[in-house]
């Protein structure tokens, strides 16, 4: 049986509203596997494109390459196969398939062909024109009368299933004790401290008569409690979030 050909599949995203939908998109992509995102009818500003990398996080390279098009007919040219995911019924929209011919199709044509899967505007999802271009149509199942999706989400669940079917998943790894367990070195403590000195000064925390003390009462805090590398690890994380925050609340008050 052929397998699917994750690198001749298209997500493309037809007139998206928000930016953010547009970067978590393409994280979503970039989390899954999937590297070719077309953009149709994007309003790019300055400020909509750095929302958008702001939200696609590692899944920039996604949208760094991503195609820009102005009309979905012209993104669909060298598909064979173009998949519409709306919740739209009726006889104006072409032939419903399931998730398990989601798989079957794209195990048959994408070894060979271009197939693109179509998400429509948040607003008001994929319309008659766009449907009319495309081959068949996906509806992500959801409770009964909930049938409106988040953009980004939808493109997630899709690409989980594509992931899981083309047989990419990482396999599952067994927890690495050892790992968590590790009391981190002097090394990484101090690089630690002095990644938390910048984060509270930012803030304003340290005082400016004695200000190492507080952060001194912390460093040996952290001592005392024989914080792991994961630890450690976290707090990083937690000083790169208050830098950011920082930062940018300095920028949108210019």
């Amino acid at each position: 049986m052929a397998e699917i050909n994750t690198g001749n599949i298209k997500i493309v995203l037809v007139e998206p509203h928000n930016a953010g939908n547009v970067g978590a998109a393409a994280r979503a992509l970039y989390n899954m596997g999937l590297e070719h995102l077309i953009l149709v009818g994007w309003h790019e500003t300055i400020e909509a494109r750095r929302i958008a990398f702001e939200w696609a996080t590692d899944g920039e390279p996604v949208l760094k390459r991503a195609r820009r098009c102005p009309s979905l007919d012209e993104a669909l040219a060298g598909c064979g196969l173009a998949i519409a995911t709306s919740a739209r019924r009726g006889e104006d929209r072409p032939p419903a398939i399931t998730r398990t011919d989601l798989i079957a199709l794209l195990n048959h044509w994408t070894p060979s062909n271009q197939v693109a899967i179509v998400f429509g505007p948040e607003r008001t999802g994929l319309r008659s024109e766009h449907l009319a271009l495309c081959t068949h149509t996906l509806t992500v199942p959801t409770a009964p009368g909930k049938t409106s999706l988040n953009l980004a989400q939808a493109v997630l669940l899709v690409g989980y299933e594509i992931l899981i079917a083309s047989g990419l998943a990482a396999a599952m790894q067994p927890t690495d004790h050892a790992a968590l367990d590790r009391v981190a070195t002097r090394a990484e403590r101090r690089r630690l401290y002095e990644h938390a000195s910048e984060a509270l000064r930012a803030v304003n925390f340290l005082r400016p008569g004695r200000p190492d003390r507080p952060l001194d009462e912390i460093c040996w805090m952290l001592d005392r409690a024989a914080a792991t590398s994961h630890e450690v690890r976290i707090l990083h994380g937690m000083c790169r979030k208050i830098l950011w925050a920082v930062g940018k609340n300095r920028k949108d008050a210019q």
